[in-house]
């Protein structure tokens, strides 16, 4: 897990132990689904494959704070060729599409703009960050069944997403108390499933409320279809399932994520009021998506990092996620 980066000595010390485990595991994942994808011709051992980028809410594709850091990190420790997820032709453009638009439309417009780009036709690691963790998952479950020969994307991280949704507007959980989030709060609960909402508001396209299900998969038009939960989508989980390794990390303190165990699939009982993890899904034990052929396999990781949500430690992220995952094919 991700130590915080007060403690600079522990961090340093339970970093390189979790990168040893990564990098095995990710070693095993790979050579596990080898036969799957030796048809396909990537860079040589000694280079990385390119990586794709997608920001969270509120963020942009090249705030240097941020996805901007993050993609020199990329490129000055491994050398490898980094996208980073723009939707518009400016920044603040970008920074609106996380809050205003139709997913599925921009899912489709990323892949062709990934499909596009002849620099990834080999294949891509891909890195998501909050709500472009679960973005990217569409990315890799639907984009091979919209543009032919769509490069095959080998690993897949994502820090923070909402894949099974959110309960609250993200930022307004039971910490939050400002007059806007309670407006946010009463717009979701009586609106989100709105034609106009649905249409418009990119978080209302990933809220989730368990007391509310049948709304949810009748009017969602975003997460129901990619976590398979209503028509079972074949392709969707072939393609989710070639993964070489599916990385979930969840942050410990998370009060953004609404239940902040959605970052690792879990979901909320609406009865019991717990949390079900997947593996105690029908999700997981029918094998819906494909995640259970990943995890008998090796390729599902899921871990807990300290800290709140986009606590991003630094050291952690280089030498676990960077080296351990998206430079394995350099070892």
């Amino acid at each position: 897990p991700i130590e915080n980066e007060n403690d600079p000595p522990r961090a340093r010390a339970r970093a390189r132990m979790t990168l040893c485990v990564v990098a095995l595991l990710v070693a095993l994942a790979m050579a596990a689904g080898s036969g799957a994808s030796a048809e396909l011709v990537g860079p040589s051992p000694s280079e990385p494959l390119p990586v794709v980028l997608w920001h969270g809410m509120g963020d942009t594709c090249c705030n240097p704070k941020s996805m901007g850091r993050v993609k020199d990190l990329i490129q000055q420790e491994i050398g490898a060729y980094v996208v980073s997820i723009r939707l518009g032709a400016t920044e603040a453009e970008d920074q609106r599409a996380g809050f205003f638009g139709l997913v599925p439309v921009q899912i489709a417009h990323v892949c062709h703009e990934l499909a596009s780009d002849s620099r990834l036709s080999a294949g891509f690691n891909a890195v998501g960050f909050s709500q472009g963790g679960q973005f990217l998952r569409a990315v890799v479950q639907v984009c091979p069944t919209l543009v032919p020969n769509f490069p095959r994307t080998s690993a897949l991280v994502t820090l923070g997403g909402q894949h099974q949704g959110v309960m609250d507007w993200p930022g307004c959980g039971d910490a939050a108390s400002t007059a806007l989030c309670r407006s946010l709060q009463a717009l979701l609960a009586f609106g989100a499933y709105s034609d106009f909402l649905q249409r418009r508001v990119v978080q209302a396209q990933y809220f989730k409320d368990p007391r509310k299900m049948d709304e949810y998969l009748q009017k969602n038009v975003f997460l129901p279809d990619i976590n398979n939960e209503k028509a079972l989508n074949e392709d969707y989980k072939r393609n989710l399932a070639r993964l070489d390794l599916l990385m979930l990390l969840m942050w410990k303190n998370d009060t953004t994520v609404v239940p902040r165990e959605s970052s690792l699939f879990g979901v909320l009982n609406a009865t019991s009021g717990v949390i079900v993890p997947l593996r105690e899904q029908p999700l997981y034990k029918e094998d819906r998506l494909g995640l259970r052929a990943l995890d008998e396999r090796g390729a599902l990781i899921m871990d807990v990092m300290e800290g709140e949500h986009m606590e991003l430690n630094w050291e952690f992220f280089n030498e676990t996620i960077v080296h351990g995952v998206l430079g394995a094919a350099a070892f």
